[in-house]
């Protein structure tokens, strides 16, 4: 590993511990839509599930698709996951493979969703939209705790960068939170409302050509992660990518079963840990 010349790191559940805030924003989005009753049954382990399915990066997703099946009379998720995944994965896998009706929206859905997790005093300031939510919220974001301290990015000898399903607004609000940014300048950052989105390798071919990097490890804790890095490799044989996963995260109990069914070489318990690794200590 001592040719890696740049880190690509993910943000959540990788650097973010994000189940007291996008898991939660999920739950409540459907709890929003469809009562306090059908909401809170959106569990962890479904919401992994369809994770592991691939094309779920943002949790307003796994919400979407939560709501739709629970409104067509259908609650088993691990089962809508594993047909989603077979039809492509995310949103469109999932409605063709049980013939879901998108209703309410993904739009609709997604404004919610913003507004739980944003709060209603900053939905405008991280996403652009004004608050609709009958009742004021809190932002769930304000409940993230760090898992990565900035010391320890600061001790890693190499360019480092992040490709995340965050929103810019999104990001800052981490900055602000945990000090990261000045480990991530943002013409180093590339966020979901940006030009690239997981799985798309030339996200990390564009980082590699920013930081004229020719060997570059993506850390990831979801299938999209590792996707990316397969599609970097077959865009940019010029260059080396590997991947590491991060255990927990996105996938919850089931990351190293299914990092181990998708041939990932390199898994660790934690993003600490891997970067204690890379230091050498």
């Amino acid at each position: 590993m001592d040719a890696i010349d740049l880190v690509v790191f993910d943000v959540d559940g990788v650097l973010v511990d994000v189940r007291e805030s996008y898991h939660a924003a999920a739950r409540s989005t459907v709890a929003h839509f469809l009562g306090p009753r059908d909401g809170g049954w959106l569990s962890e382990p479904e919401m992994a599930a369809l994770r592991a399915a691939g094309g779920f990066n943002d949790e307003w997703d796994v919400a979407a698709v939560a709501i739709w099946a629970q409104t067509a009379g259908r609650r088993d998720l691990t089962l809508l996951a594993r047909a989603a995944a077979a039809a492509g994965g995310g949103c469109a896998g999932a409605v063709e493979a049980w013939q879901l009706a998108a209703q309410p929206p993904r739009d609709e859905v997604l404004q919610a969703f913003c507004e739980i997790y944003a709060g209603s005093r900053r939905v405008e300031e991280m996403y652009g939209i004004m608050p609709v939510l009958a009742t004021a919220q809190e932002g769930l974001w304000q409940q993230e705790r760090r898992l990565v301290e900035a010391h320890e990015l600061l001790l890693l000898p190499v360019a480092k960068a992040l490709y995340t399903g965050r929103t810019l607004g999104e990001l800052r609000s981490a900055f602000e939170r945990f000090g990261f940014g000045v480990h991530f300048p943002e013409n180093f950052c590339l966020t979901g409302d940006g030009p690239y989105r997981k799985p798309d390798g030339g996200g990390l071919r564009y980082l590699a050509q920013a930081a004229g990097a020719s060997h570059v490890l993506m850390v990831g804790d979801n299938v999209d992660d590792f996707r990316s890095v397969e599609n970097a490799r077959q865009i940019d044989p010029s260059r080396s990518y590997d991947f590491c996963g991060i255990l927990g995260g996105a996938l919850g109990d089931r990351a190293g079963e299914v990092f181990s069914e998708l041939g990932v070489e390199a898994v660790a318990p934690s993003a600490s840990e891997l970067l204690k690794w890379l230091r050498g200590a």
